[in-house]
């Protein structure tokens, strides 16, 4: 699945998320939800292979609109660090799902990969295919600064989502500048 789902495939998603609002995910069979999804069980193997694949479709269906948002502006670390919060800000209800679910690592598993072919490839057109293909450097660069992000964004989750992306953002904005000035002492 691209960036668009098919009507099957998009009402796999629906369901998916629905009754993870209503039961532990590992205890969602696929009979519930093709019967919730109004498709057959062909009709979800045709597509999926397994939950995670609903739930990792979903997760690139939401960084394909990130990298939408991104692209719309010049990007900056600044600009950069105030859309992905205002992104995740607006999609807190899937964050807290993922939560509640104890799921947040499938997306903090996957959001490397999925965060350079849907946001980096796009946003940065030269960017080579893969993000092994990226200079040394420029992996480690990418994998310290996705961290440091994912985990402000865990925080923000576990402390009940009060700041605002912009205070967010000023932290980040921040942390570099601190982190900056203690190199330069050194």
């Amino acid at each position: 699945m691209e960036n668009s789902p098919n009507r099957a495939q998009q009402a796999f998603i629906n369901a998916l998320l629905l009754l993870m609002k209503e039961k532990s995910y590992n205890q969602i069979s696929v009979s519930e939800l093709s019967e919730i999804a109004q498709y057959d069980r062909r009709t979800y193997y045709r597509y999926f292979s397994s939950r995670d694949d609903i739930l990792y479709s979903y997760c690139a269906i939401l960084l394909a609109e990130m990298a939408g948002d991104m692209s719309k502006t010049q990007l900056t670390p600044q600009s950069g660090f105030l859309l992905y919060f205002e992104f995740w800000n607006r999609n807190r209800e899937f964050l807290k799902l993922l939560d509640k679910q104890n799921l947040l690592y499938f997306l903090g598993e996957k959001q490397d990969q999925l965060l350079y072919q849907h946001v980096g490839r796009k946003v940065h057109e030269d960017l080579p295919p893969e993000l092994k293909d990226v200079s040394e450097f420029s992996r480690f660069a990418y994998y310290f600064t996705l961290g440091g992000l994912w985990q402000m964004l865990i925080l923000w989750i576990r402390d009940g989502m009060t700041q605002s992306p912009e205070q967010l953002t000023s932290y980040a904005l921040s942390i570099f500048a601190e982190m900056q000035k203690m190199v330069s002492l050194s």
